[in-house]
């Protein structure tokens, strides 16, 4: 695999012999699929090659024939004399590792942010099935009484039977005064007024994120705030393209939302892959020498957040050469 190929170079380059892996997302990347719990991915630099070590509950029920297998009896063996590792890498096995060893995470962010074929078919599915599940979660508005939790659940399942593997991140149905929270989370509350619906699906490990806010009761400021952040985001969207400086793009946010721009109150975006937020992160906070790249997936998702109520629109972009595609 060229993914495999590349890193490899990299490790040869720094010097380090033998890399180890324990990040689920990491091994994903590396697999494109979702990988077996407790499983450990090393990267042999002499032989050039990468090994998938498996506990015994896992290999017997693991198959694929992109990459070679072994089955791991002790955690410690294979990770014995490493020395390149993640940033996250367990206190526990420090000891184990070559006393010179480095840490390659910088690495992988940087080829996670820019997707090949098939991670983008991937994300694609997976954009595919949570825009079908806010589909159904909005009819599911016109039930009375629905509560929060509920429409969380009716959504999650619908997402499940179209072939996600879980939830992306913990979904977000909330409404009426609550929407002022962007990251609010689902309770037994009926929905009325308005809704914040913030949600993603998992194909083969590679995620999708979507938020739709939908107005039940009609009001002159939920209105007003609603044609704002999309109108906003629709001028982001004649910016989107390779070589512009993620910055300037939530700087533009920003100064779009005139004298609501106070009340935006996280960053414009993120990516997304086998981690729903990756590089680059679309903030005032990321350097400048930051841009967009051809077959980056990001998401551009403006919001104002008054005292009383929220307002959150949020799309997955591809990024091409002169212009975007929208998953």
């Amino acid at each position: 695999m060229d993914k495999i190929r590349a890193f490899l170079d990299y490790l040869e380059g720094e010097g380090i012999e033998r890399c180890v892996l324990l990040s689920r997302d990491n091994i994903n990347y590396f697999l494109e699929r979702y990988p077996p719990y407790n499983s450990l991915l090393t990267f042999h630099v002499k032989e050039g090659r990468a090994v998938l070590h498996l506990p015994k509950l896992e290999y017997r029920g693991f198959q694929d024939g992109e990459i070679e297998v072994s089955l791991m009896e002790n955690v410690k063996d294979v990770i014995k004399g490493c020395d390149g590792v993640e940033e996250t890498f367990p206190v526990k096995y420090l000891k184990y590792l070559a006393g010179d060893y480095k840490v390659v995470s910088k690495k992988l962010l940087e080829m996670r942010s820019v997707k090949r074929g098939r991670e983008i078919e991937f994300i694609r599915r997976a954009s595919r099935i949570s825009r079908r599940a806010m589909e159904y979660g909005i009819e599911c508005l016109s039930r009375e009484n629905i509560t929060e939790i509920e429409l969380a659940g009716e959504i999650e399942y619908k997402m499940k039977k179209m072939g996600s593997i879980k939830p992306a991140f913990d979904s977000i149905v909330i409404s009426d005064r609550k929407t002022a929270l962007p990251h609010g989370l689902p309770s037994r509350d009926v929905i009325r007024n308005i809704v914040v619906i913030d949600i993603g699906a998992v194909y083969r490990g590679y995620c999708s994120d979507i938020t739709r806010t939908v107005i039940l009761k009609e009001d002159r400021r939920y209105r007003e705030i609603y044609e704002l952040v999309s109108e906003v985001k629709g001028e982001l969207e004649d910016h989107l393209r390779e070589g512009v400086p993620v910055r300037e793009l939530d700087r533009l946010a920003r100064d779009l939302m005139g004298e609501y721009k106070g009340y935006f109150i996280h960053s414009l975006g993120h990516g997304v892959g086998v981690s729903v937020h990756e590089e680059p992160s679309i903030s005032s906070k990321t350097r400048e020498d930051v841009t967009l790249k051809e077959n980056m997936v990001i998401t551009l998702e403006p919001g104002i957040y008054l005292e009383d109520f929220g307002v959150r629109i949020e799309d997955l972009y591809l990024i091409k050469k002169d212009g975007f595609k929208i998953l």
